[in-house]
């Protein structure tokens, strides 16, 4: 190694034995050179006494006859000639250099001249867009962040990335970059480049946000703040670059931006157009969303509260506001108003107002706010149901009357049959010649007798659709009820060996109930239980007793009863249950649909349990209220 007079009267002056003591990263420079065999350069700061000196590092490679890296050649230089010159930016560097290690930002002293004359070299060669040129030559960021190094930081930056010391994090910094891990789709260093772009494009200060690593692995979200040192704009040498951690910041901001976009969706998705109503400064605010539903135009809008009601079908508006101070007046916070607005295209137009009220302390309303929502389909949907149900009621009421005519019209022929057959049976004018005109005429009343139940249950049910029944409290025994219910039925069950029993305990019971209609109901119940039942099988009636506040009477039978699914079917006005197990039984239908509409006007309740090839138990709950004491 050969230095020169200057360069050994250079290092006397800084009193040193050699450059590595201003700078470890010296020897660095130099092996850089002998590595990539290109001339690199570094501007060093130095104390000669009390006086700082800026020197400018020159290393230039020395190649052999073939072609190879000798050696290097090392020229030091004054880089501040001037003298005005270098005490101004002394004054400028100690001035900051006073103010450092007690900033409470994290701060950092830099070193860019290599990096700066590295972008020089490639817009020589052509290349203007750095960062492109740098995504698809990931190699080029060694030579870019050696020629960027950190000289110096203060002690908040060790905090900020929750460094060791100041010496660790400096060369954490300074360490050339891993290219296994630099991912050019991310762009792991797009924000250095871009700093260095920008720097070399003529910028003297920029500020970038985003995510970096501590030591300990953290995710820290920082803002960055890059400036030249005044006195080096045009060299851009050094730069001091400050570093806060904003994490705290980012999330709340992203959590505030994650909040408005589930607002703005949930909004856009429910379609309602919002408002907002300051009665202290009459301002009246309505959302993009709402101008659309009243026919204001696309875009949000704010006006005076007069000509906020003009969206309001005049023939609704009065009403409207009358509803609206009703409800203010009664103190209401929360309310729904619907009305008419202006008509679109020449249909009519229904929307929903849902508004809050914000009070004062006094309890007058300072502001109101909410939400419209077209609900035209809704009303019209709502009109063609009420103008159904109108035409299904006229037609149910045709239909009810229709059959109270003609039950009545077929009662007056089948009276004279049911007489004439009777009378012919009886021989009550003479015998017959011959038996069969006797079995004939019995055949002819018992189809009479049957076709005379369908009619009168189909009158009942017409009578109960139309609301004509009318219940009166007769005070009777039930008891007693019950058993001329059994007698009468005793007959058709004798024809199939069916046994009906009664399983009552109280010897009376006063009810207050419709007499008629309670018989009717146990001899429909008893009607079908014996239809249903095979021969052989049994018929009871049981209960009398209170349960649970109701006065119970149970009919049961051991038939051929019915899956669950049927029941609700066999409830249903002329309901009968199919599927090749009963559909070759008499009637019509209407049997345990009047039986639960009877007991229905009596405040009771029914309610049927069966299972197929068992039987079937149907239990009748009266009130209580409707058990006498006698």
């Amino acid at each position: 190694m050969h230095r020169t007079e200057g360069f050994e009267a250079v290092l006397l002056s800084l009193d040193i034995a050699g450059l590595e003591e201003i700078d470890p990263g010296y020897f660095s420079l130099l092996k850089s050179v002998m590595t990539g065999g290109e001339t690199r350069s570094r501007n060093l700061r130095a104390n000669a006494g009390d006086s700082p000196r800026f020197l400018r590092i020159d290393v230039y490679p020395s190649k052999s006859p073939e072609g190879g890296i000798s050696g290097v050649s090392v020229v030091v230089t004054d880089n501040a000639p001037s003298a005005r010159r270098e005490n101004a930016i002394l004054r400028n560097l100690e001035l900051e250099r006073s103010r450092f290690d007690d900033y409470p930002v994290g701060t950092t002293d830099e070193d860019w001249t290599g990096a700066r004359r590295v972008l020089e070299r490639l817009k020589r060669e052509g290349h203007t867009d750095i960062p492109a040129y740098v995504r698809e030559n990931p190699g080029i960021l060694v030579d870019l962040a050696d020629g960027a190094r950190i000289v110096d930081l203060n002690e908040a930056a060790v905090k900020t990335y929750n460094a060791p010391d100041k010496r660790t994090l400096i060369e954490h910094f300074n360490k050339v970059p891993d290219l296994s891990s630099y991912n050019p789709e991310t762009g792991l260093s797009d924000i250095f480049v871009e700093l260095l772009a920008r720097f070399f494009s003529g910028e003297t200060k920029a500020v970038v946000e985003g995510w970096d690593t501590t030591f300990d692995g953290r995710a820290v979200y920082l803002r960055t703040s890059t400036s030249i040192m005044p006195g080096f704009e045009e060299n851009w040498g050094w730069v001091l670059q400050t570093v806060e951690d904003i994490t705290d910041r980012k999330e709340i901001e992203d959590q505030l931006r994650k909040a408005q976009e589930r607002y703005e969706l949930a909004v856009e998705g429910a379609r309602d157009g919002l408002w907002d109503w300051n009665l202290a400064g009459n301002e009246f605010f309505a959302s993009a969303q709402m101008c659309r539903t009243v026919g204001w135009g696309e875009d949000s809008r704010t006006m005076p509260a007069r000509e906020s009601v003009a969206y309001i079908h005049p023939e609704h508006r009065k009403a409207a506001r009358r509803a609206m101070m009703r409800k203010l007046r009664g103190g209401a916070d929360n309310f729904s108003l619907e009305y008419r607005i202006r008509d679109r295209d020449g249909e009519p137009v229904w929307v929903s107002n849902h508004i809050r009220v914000v009070r004062d302390e006094a309890g007058r309303v300072a502001r109101m706010a909410g939400s419209v929502t077209e609900v035209t389909a809704r009303k019209k949907h709502e009109d063609e149901l009420r103008a159904a149900k109108e035409q299904a009621e006229l037609a149910n009421r045709a239909k009810s009357e229709f059959l109270a005519n003609m039950s009545h019209e077929l009662r007056t022929p089948l009276n004279a049959i049911l007489g004439f057959s009777q009378t012919i049976a009886a021989e009550m004018f003479g015998a017959l010649s011959n038996d069969r005109y006797k079995e004939y005429a019995g055949d002819i009343h018992s189809s009479a007798v049957h076709l005379l139940e369908l009619i009168n249950d189909i009158l009942d049910m017409a009578k109960i659709e139309a609301n004509e029944f009318i219940v009166s409290d007769d005070l009777f025994d039930a008891i007693s009820a019950v058993g001329r219910c059994v007698r009468f039925m005793s007959e058709r069950a004798a024809r199939k060996q069916i046994e009906i029993t009664v399983s009552i305990e109280a010897k009376r019971l006063a009810v207050a109930a419709d007499q008629r209609m309670f018989r009717q109901i146990l001899l429909n119940l008893l009607s079908n239980a014996v239809k249903f039942t095979n021969e052989g099988g049994k018929v009871w009636v049981e209960g009398g007793e209170i349960v649970d506040g109701y006065l119970e009477f149970r009919v049961g039978d051991t038939g051929i009863g019915m899956a669950p699914e049927d029941i609700e079917v066999a409830l249903t006005p002329f309901g009968q249950v199919g599927r090749g197990r009963l559909v070759a039984q008499e009637g019509s239908g209407l049997g345990l649909s009047i039986v639960s509409r009877l007991i229905g006007l009596h405040d009771g309740s029914l309610s049927i349990n069966s299972e197929i090839g068992k039987g079937t138990l149907v239990t009748l709950r009266f009130p209580e209220s409707r058990l006498r004491q006698i």
